[in-house]
């Protein structure tokens, strides 16, 4: 396991598209943060009602839609790659045992989401604190900000590792993209749209367990008097990361399954 995650690693870090693609998050995160802090802020002041400070300071943390994508993305060409480029024999002749091999694959693509979600929650702090620096942040409770940069990393690993598991799935690499961003940004807000104004209770409760709506939910603000976030049709950042979670794990379960049995 220890040279597979090896090679695995090397192969992510030596791509320049790893690093393209992950400075390009960083950018726009910051510029993101910088919009939301900067729009509400003279929204807030022509409306004369005042954004509470914790839900701003949630909205501009993780509310940049490209560090999940990016992740996601990542996770599809590390897959993707061995399959249109033929190398899935090299890596496959370096490890022969496929569990250890899809295993390194997708720990090493969640670590590396890890660490993306940390530099973007990190720059995204760095724009935050002088764009607030008039405002108390005494309202913003520890338990706020730890629950929601944990929700923030996972989520964030999670795509990273749908996409590892929709790339072993499909193996098409332009199918995989497709679908990576058909599902969380057209299909599903379509489906939660239909069951959401149904009329049917059961229905509406539905809509709350799909996964990229259960996703968000792990970063919402759901402890403040949010005026912004609508957290009345999502379920709690607890049940929804149990949610997501068990959705991306039973995927990644299903993509290794596959990945063992199939020829190269």
């Amino acid at each position: 396991m220890r040279t597979a995650l090896a090679y695995e690693w090397w192969r992510l870090r030596t791509l320049r598209s790893t690093w393209w693609t992950a400075a390009a998050t960083l950018a726009v995160t910051a510029l993101l943060a910088l919009a939301f802090g900067a729009l509400i802020q003279d929204m807030s002041a022509e409306e004369g009602q005042a954004v509470p400070v914790s839900e701003l300071l949630v909205i501009m943390l993780t509310k940049s839609p490209l560090t999940p994508v990016i992740a996601g993305t990542l996770g599809v060409l590390a897959m993707g790659h061995e399959y249109r480029y033929g190398t899935i024999r090299t890596t496959l002749a370096l490890t022969p045992r496929r569990p250890v091999a899809f295993g390194a694959k997708a720990a090493s693509i969640a670590a590396f989401s890890t660490v993306l979600a940390l530099a973007n929650l990190a720059v995204a702090w760095a724009v935050a604190l002088p764009l607030l620096a008039g405002e108390s942040l005494e309202g913003v409770s520890a338990g706020l900000l730890v629950r929601v940069h944990i929700g923030q990393i996972l989520l964030i690993a999670g795509w990273g590792l749908a996409g590892v598991a929709l790339g072993a799935l499909i193996r098409s690499q332009t199918v995989t993209l497709l679908t990576l961003l058909a599902v969380p940004f057209v299909l599903e807000p379509m489906l939660r749209a239909v069951l959401a104004n149904s009329g049917q209770p059961v229905l509406e409760t539905a809509a709350m367990f799909l996964p990229f709506t259960a996703a968000n939910a792990m970063t919402g603000a759901a402890d403040t008097s949010a005026t912004l976030l609508d957290n009345s049709t999502q379920l709690g950042p607890l049940a929804g990361g149990l949610v997501f979670l068990t959705l991306i794990t039973a995927k990644t379960a299903a993509a290794a399954a596959t990945f063992h049995h199939r020829d190269a």
